[in-house]
């Protein structure tokens, strides 16, 4: 089964239903100012992912009645604009910072998180964190809304509380696994993903871009952000290796896997790729099945599960692509078939 989907495209709590999901509306109508909606935060506003939290909120009429721009002492002072106003950056360090603000999305790395977090939570806030920091937390909640939104059950806005998203290659793997999962219980899964420039930010798709254009006029490429060559070439994910020999995103999966599906013995194993894509990462998932499960009844599993797109035209050679699936929020599914070095009662795909 091969999977793919853009990265770094948030889930907001509470997000309207009905809308086609990563439609993106003219930044005129301004649909979710409202006033009996939550006060937010964004922290790192001034960032590549901040500044896609902004565009999600807009795209969606996520429901606020005032937005508060949060970024280093560094970023304070700037101005920004956000559906037809401007907003001035405050220093996330200031006190207040979050004196009167429900919720917190915060995507500046873990070191920011763990330092400002706490102060958001005693103000009151929810904190949704994009970081590795809490992640593994047992008090922690990690979640994807479409696979354990019962993880969220307690909070509630006006208390504070921290929860945690997973990492991107996790997402995009239990989105297409979890109804998979449910119907027929996972006991294996093997998974190897193809991961893009965006998955490292901005730097890093600026690079990738630099070094295409050194490469094909014979100069030496730009290495600031990778230390090897990109362009045209793939390697191993830049995370640190670790002593078991997976590195730290293939060890991401395995952990958060375990912990997002309560399932401390499903057995997981990754290997994680940068490949010289822009946008969109790409995996390809091998399921074990408890129960017998065949193709097409995975296919019709898939098809019904929220926030998952089937891609899968054998005829003309039609699967998920990362140029079909970026700006987009679904994960596209394709490749479905049973696993032809197996053969006994269990299901594979």
């Amino acid at each position: 089964m091969q999977a793919a989907a853009a990265v770094h495209r948030p889930h907001l709590l509470g997000a309207t239903p009905g809308r086609a999901r990563g439609g993106r509306r003219p930044s005129t109508v301004r649909m979710a100012l409202r006033e009996d909606g939550p006060s937010v935060a964004i922290v790192g506003a001034t960032g590549a992912v901040g500044q896609e939290f902004l565009r999600v909120i807009s795209s969606r009429d996520f429901p606020y009645r005032s937005i508060r721009l949060l970024a280093s002492e560094r970023s304070a002072g700037k101005r920004l604009s956000f559906e037809d106003r401007e907003y001035t950056v405050q220093d996330l360090a200031a006190p207040g910072a979050f004196d009167g603000v429900d919720i917190a999305l915060f995507s500046a790395g873990g070191g920011v998180s763990r330092a400002y977090a706490p102060a958001a939570v005693a103000s009151g806030a929810v904190v949704v964190d994009n970081s590795s920091a809490f992640r593994m937390d047992p008090a922690v909640p990690l979640v994807i809304p479409e696979v354990n939104p019962e993880a969220m059950e307690n909070i509630r806005l006006g208390k504070g509380a921290i929860v945690a998203n997973p990492n991107c290659s996790t997402i995009i793997c239990l989105m297409a696994a979890t109804p998979l999962h449910r119907h027929a219980k996972v006991l294996r899964m093997v998974v190897s993903t193809y991961q893009a420039a965006s998955g490292a930010g901005a730097a890093a798709m600026e690079e990738l871009k630099l070094q295409t254009q050194e490469v094909l006029a014979g100069k030496a490429p730009t290495c600031n952000i990778f230390s090897q060559q990109y362009a045209f070439n793939i390697f191993s994910h830049n995370a640190p290796i670790l002593e078991n020999g997976y590195n730290e995103e293939e060890m991401k999966m395995v952990k958060e896997t375990r912990k997002i599906w309560n399932d401390k013995d499903v057995k997981i194993t990754a290997t994680c790729i940068r490949v010289p894509v822009m946008r969109a990462h790409a995996e390809s998932v091998n399921l074990q099945f408890e129960k017998p499960l065949d193709e097409d009844s995975a296919r019709e599993i898939l098809r019904a599960a929220p926030g998952v797109t089937i891609i899968d035209d054998r005829a003309s050679n039609h699967f998920p692509t990362p140029l079909e699936v970026s700006d987009k929020d679904d994960v596209a599914v394709g490749r479905i078939r049973q696993d032809l070095s197996v053969n006994d009662n269990k299901g594979y795909v």
